[in-house]
Formats: C-alpha cells, structure tokens, sequence
C-alpha cells in the first residue's frame, strides 16, 4: 500500500476495520441471542477494535518528532476534536433518551454521566483517550520518552490490572467493571505499543515485514485461544461480561497482533480504487461514526422488526450493520452540508 501525504494509508486501513468492527459488535448484541459458535467467532474476530483505536492514538503522538517540543498544545490540539464533539453529543443523546421523562430532567445526572462516559455504552473510550493524551504528556514530562522503557511499563500496568480482573472474573474480589473499563491502566499496553512503533517505526516496519507469516501464526493462534477460552470460562463459576470482554489475555494478545499482522502486509495489500477510496471515507469519519452508532441501530433495529423480521441471523447482522452505516454516513454528511465549515469540528470531530 502506498503512502499518501502525511497519513500512513496502513493505519487508515486499521482504522477503517476497526470502526466497522465497532458497528458488528454493537449489531452483534441485536442480532444473536445464544453463544452458538458462529456468534462467539464474530464477536471474538472484533475485539481488535478498541485496542486498535488505541495503538493508533500512540502511534501518531510519537511518530511526528516535534511533538514533544510543546505537549500542551499537542494535547489541547487532540482534546480540543474530541471534547466538543462528545459533549455535544452526549447532552443531544442524553435528551433523546429521555424524551419521555424531560420533565425531570437532572442536571447533575447528566454531569455524572459525561464525566464518567456513561450517557451512551461505547462513550467510556473517550474518557480512556483524555487519559491516554494525560499520560503522554505526563511522560514528556518526565522526559521518560524511551519507547522499550514506555512499552514495558505499559506490559507491566496491564500484567497487574489484567490479574486484577480475572481475580474478578473468577469471584475471588469484587471490583465493578464500569470502574475498571474507564481507568487507563486496563488499556495501557495497546496504547504504549503505538507510543513504542510510533517512535521507531521506519526501523520497525521492515522488521514486521520479514516476520509476517509468524506473526499472522500467532495472530490466528491468539484468536483461536479466545474463543476456547470464552467457552472455558462459560463453563466454570465466572463472570458473563468477562467472556466477550477485551481484557481477556488472550483477546488482548490477538488485538495487538492483528493491528502488527496488518501493519506486516501492508506492502502486499493491494485493494481496488473503489475499495481504498470507500476505506478513507470510513477512516476520516471513525469518530463521528463512534459516537452515532449505538443510536443509529436501535432505529435501523426497529426498520428490521417492521419490515423484514424473520430472518437467519447473520442476514439480521448484515441488514443491521449496513444500515448503522448508512445511517451514520447520511447524518454526517447532511450536517457536513447544513453546518458552517468553522462549526464541524465541533459536531463531527473532523
């Protein structure tokens, strides 16, 4: 695959799988209601997503040089694409889900609520991210910008939290997931691997390409491991959310290698005009796509049970995930036509 300026079109592919991805899960919860084989397969191939997320956010801190020059700007520059269209959206979706009781509207709830990422499942990630931006800066700070040294602290802080909850998986303590799901250091490590390819990764990339077949080995291995450990767990006294959760090991080793498996054959990737144009598109619009989906399905769920119900589940998946994205894409693109070009940013993040 071949670079375009100043974008790496590998990390556009990545982020382009990762927000359709995104969509299956979420889809995923709608459109299957038992843990037949097919669904733990789906379900397990997308827990790259996530992580990928945010390897990527890593990758770009570092792999621009001038970054550490001025972190404060750097950071401010990151939060100031991602607060205001979260906040936006978290009060507009906060009201739409609450149509029916507007009268008791609670300020503080909502407050609670941004803070915390919780007016929408998948807004916890945002509140993972303005950590993830905190601690670069924090160690640019402390001019502790060695990327080995960075990546295995990272190992380190996820080794203790990822033990702390399988202890919570198994009923050994109680530690309530909401919780843990929103501190950084249960997503440290894939966003130290970016922070450790970002700064080395011109080094890196011949490296991985030499080792693809390997690497996409283990990927595969790591993959396997998950779903035998999804039905492992399933069978003993456990957690449910733990099952399908990205804090497995072994989901974690397949999401980190699935991002490094993609990066190994980047160069042998040769997609049509079509395809890469449509990959752009889903990648410059990923976050906007993020904070809509959730809601958009629901809706696109409510068109299926109208319409089309019964059907076999994966053309259940299939209908409601397209549809999420042609949702998504349809009221981007008519708030990219009807807002003032200063003001998208503030609505879309892009």
């Amino acid at each position: 695959m071949q670079k375009v300026p100043n974008r790496f079109a590998e990390f556009d592919l990545i982020r382009a799988l990762a927000i359709v991805s995104v969509v299956i899960t979420h889809a995923g919860f709608l459109a299957f209601r038992d843990r037949r084989i097919l669904f733990v397969a789906i379900d397990t191939f997308q827990l790259f997503c996530v992580p990928a997320f945010l390897l990527l956010s890593g990758f770009f801190l570092t792999n621009k040089l001038e970054n550490p020059n001025n972190p404060a700007l750097v950071v401010k520059k990151r939060l100031s694409k991602i607060l205001p269209p979260y906040l936006f959206w978290s009060v507009a979706l906060y009201i739409l889900n609450n149509l029916g009781e507007i009268q008791k509207f609670d300020l503080l709830s909502l407050l609670r609520d941004i803070l915390t990422g919780s007016v929408m499942p998948p807004y916890y990630f945002i509140v993972v991210i303005v950590q993830c931006y905190g601690w670069w800066w924090l160690l640019v700070k402390l001019k502790f910008l060695d990327s080995r040294k960075v990546l295995a602290l990272g190992l380190t802080i996820q080794t203790i939290f990822t033990i702390f909850f399988y202890l919570t998986a198994l009923k050994y303590i109680s530690i309530p997931l909401p919780l843990m799901e929103r501190w950084i250091f249960s997503w440290i490590l894939p966003f130290s691997t970016g922070l450790f390819l970002g700064g080395s990764y011109d080094r890196i990339q011949p490296v991985l390409e030499r080792k693809k077949m390997p690497i996409l080995g283990a990927t595969i291995l790591f993959y396997l491991a998950s779903i035998w450990e999804y039905y492992l767990k399933s069978g003993v006294n456990s957690e449910e959310w733990f099952l399908r959760s990205f804090f497995k090991l072994s989901a974690q080793g397949y999401a980190i290698l699935f991002v490094l498996s993609i990066l190994a054959f980047s160069k042998s990737i040769a997609l049509p005009s079509r395809v890469s144009g449509l990959v752009k598109i889903l990648a410059a619009y990923s976050f906007p796509i993020y904070l809509l989906d959730s809601t958009v399905a629901k809706y696109v769920l409510l068109v299926f049970y109208k319409f089309i119900d019964p059907v076999n589940p994966l053309l259940k998946l299939g209908f409601l995930v397209t549809g999420t994205l042609l949702g998504c894409w349809a009221i981007i693109y008519l708030l990219e036509k009807v807002l003032p070009k200063n003001y998208r940013q503030y609505i879309l993040g892009v």
